[in-house]
């Protein structure tokens, strides 16, 4: 670790916590890396604990460590970022972030439709559906499991390599995505989400369902998608007066 200089106005935490984070700007110290024990730094620094320990809550409080508990603290990785003032797929968000998308096919289906599509789909209750289910993933890191369910006029996707953006296959066959509604809750990692998103049973997830119309307003498809809360935000921009109460 780097010296401090001690006879200079900058407090030692102050410069600790700078020296910390231009390792990590530098990759000197790599993202999601468990970093030094607060006794390690203190030994390192030669300083206390306690100065150490303000250091970290600076680079916490930063978002560029997290504290994981039990475990200890690592180096946050940037999450991925998405506006919800526009729609976009998922692998425009990873170009958007500077970011590599890829995509786990895991089953396409024709169905039988479930209350769910016949409500979000304007469906018949004997109709049928296309369900395909997919491990996103950004950077070579699973962020999302998602669940797509299209009426069967979308059986030509059953055809198609699903390895990639399902929007680019959509524009090909002449459909256009322009909005729908999306509603964002939380839910808790069942096995199979743990074993897929690397994380453990029982973890929070964003839980968000979306229902995506086409230009005329028709509903294309509704999806479900579980995603890992240490790798994916979204972000409102607020342009209306905002009232306090």
């Amino acid at each position: 670790m780097s010296d401090v200089v001690r006879d200079t106005a900058v407090p030692l935490y102050l410069q600790i916590a700078q020296d910390i984070k231009g390792k990590i700007d530098r990759k000197e110290i790599a993202a999601n890396s468990r970093i030094p024990t607060e006794a390690e730094l203190s030994n390192a620094y030669q300083v206390s604990r306690i100065t150490i320990r303000k250091a970290l809550e600076i680079l916490v409080d930063e978002e560029i460590l997290v504290r994981r508990q039990r475990i200890g603290t690592f180096v946050s990785d940037k999450k991925l970022s998405r506006n919800l003032n526009h729609f976009m797929g998922f692998t425009k968000i990873c170009e958007l972030n500077g970011k590599k998308a890829g995509t786990n096919f895991l089953s396409a289906e024709l169905v039988r439709a479930m209350p769910s599509d016949v409500k979000r789909l304007g469906l018949s209750e004997d109709d049928k559906v296309i369900r395909i289910r997919r491990l996103r993933y950004c950077d070579d890191v699973p962020v999302i499991l998602e669940e797509n369910h299209f009426p069967k006029e979308y059986a030509y996707l059953l055809a198609e390599d699903l390895n990639g953006s399902l929007n680019e296959i959509l524009n090909r066959h002449g459909v256009s995505l322009v909005g729908g509604s999306k509603i964002i809750g939380v839910c808790y990692a069942n096995r199979e989400e743990a074993r897929l998103l690397n994380i453990k049973e029982n973890d929070a997830l964003i839980l968000s369902k979306d229902v995506v119309h086409d230009a005329a307003g028709n509903a294309v498809y509704w999806g479900k998608e579980v995603i890992n809360v240490e790798r994916y935000e979204y972000k409102i921009l607020i342009n209306d007066r905002v009232e306090f109460g």
